[in-house]
């Protein structure tokens, strides 16, 4: 009755109630070609863990199995804050090794991406810069990952710290190891749609095999999409043999300067890539964050669409209102930072850039979202044959920040300017705010969805100011 209960927990895949070193199973969560990962928890503590177990068909297989255990005592030299920690390792009663590893709550990159789309430049850099920190100290240890992917890389759930997973193909660099490395030239190891052409070819990694799979992630980031794709592995490899890196700033809203870091960080020949993970860093901060003169930047911006309306008889002493109430709003605006960018006979468009700082950047849109309110509760023209109403449109999007005179800087076009992607639906009272307006700031208002237009909302006060 005992080996039967055995059998059944410690069969070809291990089931709820196995203990495995000092841990307990809970459920499967991933199988992998060579490996399956488990949820687990701490047979003493109960804390959570992710248990890797390799598959029985692979365990006599002196290759598969060297590098699994490579990948154990690699993962523990490698004691880094965005590196995951290994726990424990060892080996089943059957040969089968195991890695206890952290648990992680969160999502690879590659699902962060589906669920919410691209990162813009400044959050892909952020992501980066952890991935960077990780790869620097795991090539100062002798180590090359060579998967670098966005599988590879979990975001987690709370504050937005990311940490490097799965070393399960990484390269000893050296000399010493070289000879009994888990893997040599002529092996190709990796992943298709993020392999250097040096792997591709058979020939032994380096650094810089690591900064041509930064270069893929950071297209991906900021794109949705690997700057490759084919229907095989032919022709993907043909790729990154032959074919020219795409411009991300061609397919996402992002600094041209970007192109330049992913280019050279995929280059053919990695002689001509970055040396290391620092200098890549470095660029790509330059690019993101506009320094050097004549650079041209996308930053999330503000726009204050105001509009009076006119209903009734309309005579040169309404179009007098109307200019005196849009004066009126412009000086208002001018006070809060915002520039006029559009204006016409009934209506203007007020810009600002937005700070960087979560907390700064939702406090500035509430102070305009306050003051678009103060603009419809404040003095309206109302004769016996015409009303004059101002309605404020509230928008967040992207926009050109260019040098001008001086050494200034200012914001040109980009999204934020069309305004028929956002304006128009007016119900004629209240302010509509879009979504990226108002997220964060719903408290304190009374908000309801615009029939027929889900991402508008309309927007005013419990009570209205006196």
């Amino acid at each position: 009755m005992k080996d039967n209960a055995a059998q059944s927990l410690y069969g070809e895949e291990l089931s709820p109630g196995a203990l495995v070193g000092g841990y307990v199973v809970e459920d499967v969560r991933y199988r992998g070609t060579v490996a399956t990962l488990y949820h687990a928890r701490e047979a003493r503590s109960g804390a959570p863990a992710a248990l890797k177990v390799m598959r029985p068909q692979f365990a006599t297989a002196r290759g598969a199995l060297r590098r699994f255990q490579q990948e154990a005592e690699t993962l523990k030299r490698l004691d880094h804050p965005h590196i995951v920690d290994v726990l424990e390792h060892g080996t089943l009663p059957d040969g089968r090794p195991f890695i206890a590893m952290e648990w992680l709550e969160g999502r690879d990159l590659a699902a962060e991406l589906l669920a919410r789309g691209p990162l813009s430049a400044r959050e892909a850099l952020d992501v980066l810069e952890q991935v960077g920190s990780a790869l620097g100290a795991a090539h100062g240890a002798g180590v090359v990952h060579r998967d670098l992917k966005a599988q590879n890389v979990v975001m987690l759930s709370e504050g937005g710290q990311v940490k490097l997973v799965d070393f399960g193909v990484a390269k000893l660099l050296s000399p010493e190891d070289a000879g009994t490395g888990a893997t040599s030239t002529g092996m190709v190891l990796g992943t298709p749609l993020s392999m250097a052409p040096e792997q591709i070819r058979g020939e032994t990694p380096d650094a810089r095999t690591d900064l041509y799979g930064l270069g893929v992630l950071l297209h991906q980031l900021v794109t949705g999409q690997p700057p490759f794709q084919g229907t095989t592995q032919v022709e993907l490899e043909e790729q990154h043999l032959h074919a020219p890196v795409p411009r991300a700033s061609e397919r996402a809203p992002v600094p041209v300067a970007v192109d330049a870091v992913i280019a050279r960080c995929m280059e053919k020949r990695r002689e001509d890539r970055y040396a290391g993970v620092g200098g890549m860093l470095e660029d790509l901060r330059r690019a993101v964050r506009g320094v050097g003169p004549g650079h041209i930047q996308q930053v999330r911006a503000v726009g204050l669409y105001v509009e009076a309306r006119m209903e009734g008889r309309v005579d040169d002493q309404v179009l007098n209102t109307v200019d005196t109430l849009l004066e009126e709003v412009r000086a208002k605006t001018d006070a809060l930072g915002l520039k006029v960018m559009v204006e016409g006979g009934s209506f203007l468009l007020s810009v600002a850039a937005l700070p960087d700082e979560p907390d700064a950047e939702r406090e500035a849109r509430r102070r305009v979202l306050e003051m678009a309110l103060a603009l419809t509760e404040g003095r309206q023209e109302e004769t016996r044959e015409t009303r004059v109403t101002l309605v404020p449109t509230l928008h967040v999007d992207l926009a050109t920040l260019r040098p001008g005179a001086l050494g200034r800087k200012s914001l040109g076009g980009g999204r934020l300017m069309r305004l028929s992607a956002w304006t128009g639906g007016h119900p004629g009272h209240g302010v509509v705010v879009t979504e990226a307006a108002l997220s964060g700031l719903e408290g304190g208002f009374q908000t309801q969805h615009l029939a027929g237009k889900e991402h508008l909302h309309h927007v005013w006060r419990d009570t209205p100011l006196q």
